[in-house]
């Protein structure tokens, strides 16, 4: 009797049924972002006008829809940081494989793998990140996302403590510190845009750079040359609340990594300033 009894647990979890009772992974529906930019992005200033004129005006298209999405997302978050924390970098890798089929879960997962490897393979990380205005789009839709789906203290350790987004950028600033490939040109271009609730976070990692990293600033000044406006600001700023020292500090280190025939130090010291 007890032989026949495994034989039959045997067959049962060697068959179909039992493999479909498995989880299915991490996955998301195909084209779940393009379904929630259409449900959930507020409509542009045109539309609003027409719909004034028309009587009624609706600043999201379809919230039911767009509540949906948001917890398909969760959902994903979830699954992913769990992954991370629990499994090895092998069963993660094959997790994200179902989360190409969507750009921002394809995003948040290369990400995931990217830190649980050690950080290993930082230009293909890099890589991953877009370029261009539809980068910052994405990126900021994602920080939308992200805090619509999840409580900050709900959030996997993976994502800890402000959610995907940041993560994603705050990984992308250590590459810029590391001076890594493309990693200062795409951070800049999608830490400038930041909204308002979340551009401190950047404008302080900014600063950051300018004061610490001198070095990667002026070797990489041909990107950050193109967001002058941003950095008068940040310099403003930095001027009123640092000590004189830290000032000086700041313009020394900037000097001392420009040499006589780089091109670009009479920009960059007429922005900064020369030390006395």
């Amino acid at each position: 009797m007890r032989d026949a009894v495994r034989l039959v647990l045997f067959v049962f979890l060697s068959s179909p049924i039992a493999a479909a009772a498995e989880p299915a992974g991490c996955s998301v529906s195909k084209g779940l972002y393009e379904g929630w930019i259409a449900a959930a992005r507020p409509v542009a200033h045109t539309s609003k006008v027409r719909a004034l004129v028309a009587g009624s005006v609706s600043e999201v298209p379809d919230a039911e829809k767009a509540r949906a999405i948001d917890k398909e997302y969760q959902a994903f978050f979830q699954c992913l940081g769990e992954t991370a924390e629990h499994q090895k970098q092998e069963v993660l890798q094959e997790r994200c494989q179902e989360a190409e089929v969507d750009r921002i879960a394809s995003l948040v997962c290369r990400t995931a793998v990217y830190v649980k490897s050690g950080r290993a393979e930082g230009k293909a990380f890099v890589d991953a990140i877009p370029s261009g205005k539809k980068a910052a789009e994405l990126m900021w839709d994602l920080e939308t996302i992200a805090g619509s789906s999840l409580e900050r203290t709900a959030l996997p350790a993976m994502f800890q403590p402000n959610g995907p987004a940041y993560k994603i950028m705050d990984e992308l600033f250590l590459r810029v510190l590391d001076d890594a490939d493309n990693a200062a040109a795409k951070y800049f271009n999608i830490a400038t845009s930041a909204p308002p609730d979340t551009a401190r976070h950047f404008d302080d990692q900014m600063k950051f750079l300018l004061r610490e990293a001198p070095s990667v600033a002026v070797k990489r000044w041909v990107v950050l040359r193109q967001y002058q406006p941003k950095l008068k600001k940040l310099l403003a700023e930095m001027t009123a609340s640092l000590p004189p020292a830290e000032l000086q500090k700041m313009r020394k280190g900037l000097t001392a990594f420009c040499s006589k025939d780089n091109p670009d130090c009479p920009e960059i010291v007429k922005l900064f300033g020369r030390p006395e």
